[in-house]
């Protein structure tokens, strides 16, 4: 497989051929939930395209971060303009950088922030299921055998493995698996997504989505064999990162069961809303105020 796909008059890269496919299917789904949901689709599309630089920014962050790292562990001396110019991407940092900037947003611009940010949390694996594909693919080898380009191909290399002989250079091929798993990932969230019919309940895919793929990344980080991303001690980077995932997620709950972190205000006039449960309207036998000009009159009462 090529590393480049012929696009009219250039070539484009594999891996940004796939990850625009993935862009485009993860915006797609969100204007279709946002159909069946009545939720205002143009905000909510809008905000989405305003958080890719979020995720353009966290991603190259973590990769700054992450070679910095690397290169520490070695003795190698590093400026930021090497670690600028050599580090990658990290999905763990476009991942913070497009939420935190889709809530920031959310809290200004979007009303139902509940809905929407339950879209963006199953939107997101549909994205990165595409994506990771495309990491599997963006290889080749030159004339001399060597491979000329691999953003991401990482895998333990497996000798003599009748199944790892058919992948890459004998390796596992742990994007296919991720891919797999975020396609999984997003059916169980969408089918989640579409039972709940409440916007009071809205608001909580996000928790089961980042439990579900810190706890996977942290077990196929020790498949990965991919050691420049660094690592602390026996844990790789990304497994730092997972579990720091887990830890915030866990004292959101308690802190939430707890009452210390308060719920999403709701939207009283979303579809959906239970309307006497938000207090509204107001109890039968609570008395009636009249305005000024509506007051009855007080001989009226006398004669009744």
């Amino acid at each position: 497989m090529s590393p480049f796909v012929q696009f009219f008059w250039d070539h484009v890269l594999t891996y940004s051929v796939m990850a625009a496919i993935g862009i485009l299917a993860a915006f797609f789904c969100a204007l279709i939930l946002c159909m069946r949901r009545d939720q205002n689709w143009v905000r909510q599309l809008f905000l989405m395209i305003g958080s890719l630089l979020g995720l353009a920014v966290g991603a190259k962050l973590f990769g700054i971060i992450s070679y910095a790292t690397h290169l520490y562990q070695r003795g190698e001396p590093f400026t930021f303009a090497r670690l600028f110019s050599e580090s990658g991407i990290v999905f763990y940092g476009g991942l913070l950088g497009y939420f935190l900037s889709f809530w920031i947003l959310s809290k200004f611009f979007l009303p139902r922030r509940r809905l929407g940010r339950d879209i963006v949390a199953v939107t997101t694996p549909l994205f990165h299921g595409f994506a990771r594909i495309g990491c599997y693919l963006g290889r080749d080898y030159n004339d001399f055998g060597e491979v000329v380009w691999h953003p991401c191909c990482y895998g333990m290399k497996i000798e003599g493995s009748a199944f790892c002989s058919h992948f890459w250079d004998s390796r596992l091929p742990v994007q296919l698996f991720e891919s797999a798993f975020n396609f999984l990932l997003f059916a169980v969230l969408l089918t989640l997504f579409l039972r709940e019919r409440k916007d009071e309940r809205r608001g909580r895919l996000v928790y089961p989505y980042l439990i579900a793929y810190a706890i996977f990344r942290f077990v196929i980080e020790f498949f990965r064999d991919d050691a420049i991303r660094g690592s602390f001690g026996p844990l790789s980077f990304s497994q730092v990162v997972s579990l720091l995932i887990l830890f915030w997620v866990a004292a959101c709950l308690i802190l939430k069961k707890l009452g210390v972190l308060k719920p999403l205000p709701v939207d009283p006039y979303d579809p959906g809303v239970d309307l006497y449960r938000l207090g509204k309207p107001k109890p039968v036998n609570e008395p009636i105020v009249f305005d000024e000009g509506e007051q009855p009159d007080p001989e009226e009462k006398k004669e009744k």
